[in-house]
């Protein structure tokens, strides 16, 4: 029997419908706490169809004439001459693809048993790669409608005002948004948000559902540490790419910021709904940018954290998320060959951006300074008016 759910919103819908409802639970699950998410019986706009199979072993999958990694995942992937796309993971357990744009509808498949080896509350590979390209579709519709994909976390003030902080990661984003967060905002984005001019001359953001990588540090100073301890104790299962490091790190509460062998550091991985579950974060749905943070961080703990006044504010076209720098490659031609936007789009976001408030900032790692200084440049946003 399906099971089908609408997601929606900016007023557009994608359809997820399943014969397994660890597809369309886990949906929920992920997209409730910033889009609708309502069961229905009936189908709307784009639709991705998952088909947890016969559990016979696939047969052997056809050569593709091209390959891509989409969120570590490789998959080769074939553009017909018709227009529709066929592809399937290039590792077990297999799923395969068939999108029609015609239809706007992605077929995936598994034929395995998905249930062996896995893990109780992590979604099986079904389910995870259903909602990458449920959420893939919705930018399509999003960005057909004039709306554009940026790197920048959101905090969000009652009345809707929002401090954006624009930059790529590393530069602080999570510091501000959780930060802000925790002292009476609520959190827009972590990560990624959408954006778009209003007939009133605002711009409005939508949220981008994504797990929050937050280093280890950070948890500490915003005392999460015990409530993700618990959580992990009670058997509840860590983000799939996780580093076994961290996980180790937060179950016996010895948190120490960790680095791979490369020098990256190590974070933890939090999907939406356990930011408000777990650590008591407020999320909001929508938002209007008020104020414009471009941050830096000095990772040391006598850094100091202030406005800095040498480097310029000017928001750039950096800040637009595109095909060549993030994990989802646009694999099925979803976005027209362009899933940064219309030109136009991108043009008038950015006219906007750079005529709010803005701030190049430096911050360190002590966690008294910086919530000071954000406290102090989103203090207009609280009252409603301007520095």
């Amino acid at each position: 029997m399906m099971q089908t759910l609408a997601l929606t919103v900016g007023r557009r819908t994608v359809t997820i419908e399943s014969n397994s409802p660890t597809v369309t639970d886990w949906a929920a699950r992920y997209f409730a706490p910033y889009w609708s998410v309502v069961p229905t019986t009936a189908t709307y706009g784009p639709v991705v169809t998952a088909i947890d199979g016969d559990h016979q072993a696939p047969a052997t999958p056809v050569r593709h004439s091209q390959q891509a990694v989409f969120a570590r995942d490789r998959i080769g992937y074939t553009r017909h001459p018709d227009g529709n796309v066929s592809a399937h993971t290039l590792s077990d357990p297999v799923l395969t693809y068939h999108y029609t744009p015609a239809e706007h509808h992605l077929a995936i498949t598994c034929r395995e048993d998905l249930t062996t080896g896995s893990v109780p509350g992590r979604p099986t590979r079904l389910a995870t790669a259903a909602t990458r390209f449920a959420r893939e579709m919705m930018r399509a519709q999003l960005i057909a409608d004039g709306w554009v994909l940026l790197h920048a976390s959101a905090a969000t003030f009652p009345g809707g005002s929002t401090l954006l902080a624009l930059g790529d990661s590393g530069t602080g984003k999570t510091t501000i948004a959780l930060t802000l967060a925790s002292t009476g905002a609520a959190l827009l984005a972590n990560d990624c948000c959408f954006a778009r001019p209003n007939p009133v001359g605002a711009l409005d953001l939508l949220p981008w559902p994504a797990a929050a990588a937050v280093g280890l540090g950070l948890i500490k100073a915003l005392s999460f540490t015990g409530a993700a301890r618990n959580h992990l104790r009670a058997g509840e299962p860590p983000h799939p790419t996780q580093d076994q490091r961290v996980t180790n790190a937060l179950i016996t509460g010895r948190i120490t910021p960790l680095r791979s062998a490369s020098g990256k550091e190590l974070k933890a991985h939090i999907w939406p709904e356990q930011l408000t579950r777990w650590l008591g974060i407020p999320l909001a749905t929508t938002g209007v940018a008020g104020t414009i943070l471009l941050p830096r961080v000095t990772p040391t703990n006598d850094a100091p954290a202030r406005i800095a006044n040498a480097r310029s504010p000017q928001v750039t076209t950096a800040v637009f998320v595109t095909s060549d720098k993030e994990r989802y490659p646009d694999l099925f031609g979803l976005h027209d060959s362009s899933n940064a936007g219309a030109p136009s789009a991108r043009t008038a976001v950015l006219q906007h951006l750079n005529r709010l408030p803005r701030y190049a900032v430096d911050l360190g790692h002590d966690h008294e300074a910086n919530t000071e200084l954000l406290g102090t440049l989103s203090a207009p946003l609280i009252m409603g008016g301007g520095l």
